[in-house]
């Protein structure tokens, strides 16, 4: 079994090193590491070039596509029977690789891995977990959706540290509809295909800063985002026996966000938000 990571990035020069850094030092090389620039416009390229043939560097010429098609264009670049998305400020444990794949080489009919991760900040200083256990867990794909929606903080796991076998990305792709909430989408949907095999301990970290996609943004603009994302899922999954004991957190969250939208237009006086998260409210 051969295992590809892959980084998409964007005006990544500030972490991205050590994001690549990290990958070269797994204990179990990966058979390829792909960096997938979408048009950066900072040195970005040339932190990437310093790594020489280690890695293998590609470019989006039309970009900056959104995280969400850069995710999918890495994806389709990959050769490797299990693919691993890895966020250009985020990194991996050095026995990441070795580990995931040791577990997916036992349980063959398995095909979505993921490990608990740390959260750190700009320097890189650990704060906390998405999930503090230990040991394996086997989840059923239902199971697995309950867990990601239940357990942890907010989520049993994020986005690094997640090992996909590639036919999984042939039934079910990263979906920009989705939003802000496109990793969260895809795991819920890989639920659909397959079992899911968890390392309950961090093997990943996950970086939070003011540059990062949610960090950057305004609370009312990603209030609204959020609300929209949420809703989506709630038309998305609406009646679908697979997700008939997830839906009601779709509905708990879609109004979390609508709540604040309204409070937003509230106290700006701004009636078109009040009325359209309204409108949203009595949609569901």
């Amino acid at each position: 079994m051969t295992i590809s990571v892959v980084i998409p990035c964007y005006n990544g020069s500030r972490f991205i090193r050590k994001a690549i850094e990290s990958v070269l030092a797994q204990k179990r090389l990966p058979d390829e590491i792909i960096v997938l620039d979408d048009n950066s416009s900072d040195n970005t390229l040339a932190v990437c070039g310093t790594f020489g043939d280690r890695i293998k560097i590609l470019s989006n010429p039309k970009g900056p596509s959104g995280f969400v098609h850069a995710w999918n264009n890495a994806i389709a670049a990959a050769t490797g029977d299990f693919v691993s998305i890895l966020h250009q400020d985020d990194v991996l444990e050095p026995a990441f690789i070795s580990r995931g794949m040791a577990l997916l080489e036992k349980h063959p009919e398995v095909r979505h891995l993921f490990t608990a991760c740390y959260y750190m900040d700009e320097t890189g200083k650990s704060s906390s977990l998405s999930y503090a256990g230990q040991g394996v867990v086997r989840y059923s794909g239902p199971a697995y959706v309950r867990a990601y929606q239940e357990m942890g903080q907010p989520h049993i796991h994020r986005c690094p540290g997640v090992i996909t076998h590639r036919s999984i990305f042939d039934q079910c792709r990263y979906e920009p509809a989705a939003g802000h909430i496109a990793d969260d989408d895809f795991f819920y949907r890989v639920g659909q295909y397959t079992d899911v095999i968890g390392i309950l301990e961090p093997l990943a970290s996950f970086r939070i800063h003011a540059d990062s996609a949610t960090g950057s943004l305004e609370d009312e603009w990603l209030a609204g985002q959020l609300m929209h994302d949420y809703i989506y899922q709630c038309r998305q999954w609406k009646d679908v026996p697979f997700m008939k004991e997830g839906y009601p957190y779709f509905v708990r969250k879609a109004r979390k966000y609508i709540r604040r939208y309204i409070g937003h237009g509230l106290q700006k006086a701004n009636w078109r938000m009040v009325r359209e998260g309204m409108k949203k409210w009595w949609s569901l």
